[in-house]
Parts: C-alpha cells; sequence; structure tokens
C-alpha cells in the first residue's frame, strides 16, 4: 500500500532529523495558490509547521493573527517569513529566512543571540548557500526547486540524484521542496532527508 505524503515525511523525519526536534511537514503560503492556510491548518499532523511568506509585513500581520489560534489548537508550528520582529511580537515558533538574507546573517553576525526555542529555516538552492545558513545559525534548510513546480515554472530542477548527494553532505537538516506529490516523494523516500515542505501537495 502506497503511503501519503505526511506519513513518509513523519518517517523521514523519525529517521534522519537531528538535534532540536523538528517539523516533519511545512506548509507554505503563496500569493496565488494559497493565500491563506486555514482550511488546511486542521488536516495536517501535529507537530507540523506553517510558514507565512510571499507577502507585505501588513499582509503577514493579518495572515498571523488569523491563524494563530488556529494553529495553537491543532498544534501547529507557525513561522514567518523574514521578520524577526513580528515573530517576537506576536510569539510565533520561529522564522524563515530567503537565502539573500541568510548570506547577510553569515557574513555580519548569527541567530544563536535570539531565544533559544525559536526555530529557524532557510530557503536554499546550492551547497554553498547550506553552509551559509549553518553559519548563520539556521536549524533547518528548505532545499528547492527539487522537482518542477508552479511556484517557480521553467525554473531548472534539482531532481533525485542531486537531492540524495546535496543531503549526504548537508550540514543542517534538510527539507525537499518544490513539484511534492505522492508520487514524487515516493520517489526521493530513500533520501536522508527530515521531511517535506510545500504549498498544497503535502495534504
Amino acid at each position: 500500500m502506497s503511503r501519503t505524503v505526511s506519513e513518509l515525511a513523519q518517517r523521514l523525519n523519525h529517521r534522519n532529523a537531528k538535534g532540536r526536534k523538528i517539523p516533519a511537514l511545512l506548509l507554505m503560503t503563496d500569493a496565488k495558490r494559497l493565500p491563506d492556510p486555514s482550511a488546511y491548518i486542521p488536516r495536517l499532523p501535529a507537530g507540523s509547521a506553517v510558514i507565512v511568506r510571499h507577502f507585505s509585513d501588513r499582509q503577514k500581520e493579518e495572515i498571523i493573527k488569523k491563524i494563530r489560534l488556529l494553529c495553537k489548537k491543532h498544534k501547529v508550528k507557525l513561522l514567518v517569513s523574514d521578520s524577526l520582529h513580528l515573530t517576537l511580537k506576536y510569539r510565533l515558533d520561529g522564522v524563515h529566512f530567503p537565502e539573500k538574507t541568510v548570506r547577510k546573517i553569515a557574513n555580519c553576525g548569527s541567530l544563536k543571540r535570539y531565544p533559544k526555542h525559536l526555530l529557524f529555516t532557510a530557503a536554499c538552492h546550492s551547497e554553498r548557500a547550506l553552509h551559509a545558513a549553518k553559519r548563520a545559525g539556521c536549524h533547518a534548510a528548505l532545499l528547492s526547486p527539487i522537482f518542477p513546480t508552479q511556484s517557480h515554472p521553467g525554473a531548472k530542477s534539482l531532481g533525485s540524484y542531486q537531492l540524495t548527494s546535496l543531503s549526504h553532505r548537508s550540514p543542517l537538516n534538510l527539507f525537499a521542496l518544490g513539484g511534492i506529490t505522492q508520487k514524487t516523494a515516493q520517489r526521493i523516500s530513500t533520501c536522508p532527508i527530515s521531511g517535506f515542505a510545500g504549498v498544497r501537495g503535502l495534504i
């Protein structure tokens, strides 16, 4: 019997996640495809996370206000993209940083001075970016795009072979992002990654 994306993610997380406890599934908002994740949150396994991204700070704040209690009710972590201010203001679970922000942090500082309970994730597209995220103090990286995806039509995808190679060398817990469906998740279910990230294919 084929396993769902969620089941595969939890098996991978149990097998490969290192260090602190991190989610197996990361549901990401998208300005066009998933501007409001409210309907999906109750369907996520407890311990999963939602990342609010692709919006202005004002829009992010509106979404956070709308889903914060819903996430708490269903034991889903809530992260916001590129805003320590909003994370601290609303006592969220962490921050997801774009690759360019991670490079800046790695070059001039570290996230280690912030509260230890916060989860820091980074968007990465290369091995160099993975090491920059490690220096910055991130706990996990979202490597993308693994497969062709509607979020970045026409973008060159890494594929399962390169994902496997990078995941063996990654200094961080690694999540596969981009084109994740039940079929593609099965294809990479033997990679030493810690779970999956995506917009809609996770559920």
